[in-house]
């Protein structure tokens, strides 16, 4: 059997399953008075939506800008942020942010870059694996 007989046989919704990651959370903790750090449960994003996310910290003239950088980190956890969602508008009133990125900004704070890298880990190509793939 040829691969193409294979993919025919695939089950479709595989390929647009997204993988899901649970890390943790010490702010989150802090935020609610526990000792242990609290899991929360993160996506990846599809690759085309994060590479506009990505593209957003280029300014007009093809330059890194360092200060849309910040609000890409934001919006990478708002996006690939499955548990506790920050969409949730209960949420969203409760914090009294009036967006998902200002929530993520005052629940994660210092947290952010490492949330944000482990969200586009999840969305990359594993480099190791990739780069072992080609060595064999």
């Amino acid at each position: 059997m040829n691969l193409v007989e294979k993919l025919l046989q695939a089950d479709v919704k595989k390929a647009e399953e997204l993988e899901q990651k649970t890390i943790k959370s010490k702010r989150l903790a802090k935020i609610l008075g526990e000792s242990d750090p609290v899991e929360i449960t993160i996506q990846e994003i599809p690759a085309r939506r994060m590479n506009n996310l990505l593209g957003e910290q280029i300014d007009k003239k093809g330059n890194f800008d360092i200060d849309k950088a910040f609000d890409v980190k934001a919006l990478t956890i708002v996006e690939g942020l499955v548990n506790p969602s920050l969409k949730d508008e209960n949420m969203l009133k409760h914090f009294g942010c009036a967006t998902p990125k200002e929530l993520a900004i005052k629940l994660f704070g210092k947290e952010m870059n490492m949330i944000s890298d482990e969200i586009y880990n999840l969305s990359s190509e594993d480099n190791e694996e990739m780069e072992e793939t080609i060595k064999n």
